[in-house]
């Protein structure tokens, strides 16, 4: 499992529930370029993508790129919940998508059928 988020505390909270549900976690990424690196690197089956991210590229940048790679089930978390923000999301064809602040129960679900 990769974690792309570029807020501390919040990718903290991810790898605590991601490893509680009993997945690893082999990075975590703050920019869209960094997690092109980690996932092409570990080959993860599973992101946890955050759309706003330090630099220029985000989420839905790294979610593509990282496709063109290797076949991983993104899972966006996000805190934007604007209809453009979703509609250019769903561009991507996510496995799914949760709104922060992310319930762990929501999360767990979401991780068990991907």
């Amino acid at each position: 499992m990769l974690i792309v988020e570029d807020q501390f505390f919040a990718a903290e909270y991810l790898r605590i529930w991601v490893e509680a549900y009993g997945f690893e976690v082999c990075g975590v990424a703050t920019t869209a370029r960094n997690a092109v690196e980690l996932a092409k690197q570990h080959r993860p089956t599973h992101v946890l993508m955050d759309v706003r991210l330090d630099g220029d590229e985000d989420g839905v940048d790294a979610a593509f790129a990282i496709k063109k790679k290797i076949e991983s089930r993104i899972i966006y978390c996000t805190g934007s919940s604007e209809a453009s923000t979703v509609a250019r999301i769903n561009t991507d064809h996510p496995f799914e998508i949760l709104f922060k602040p992310i319930n762990p129960q929501r999360l767990g679900e979401a991780l068990l059928r991907a």
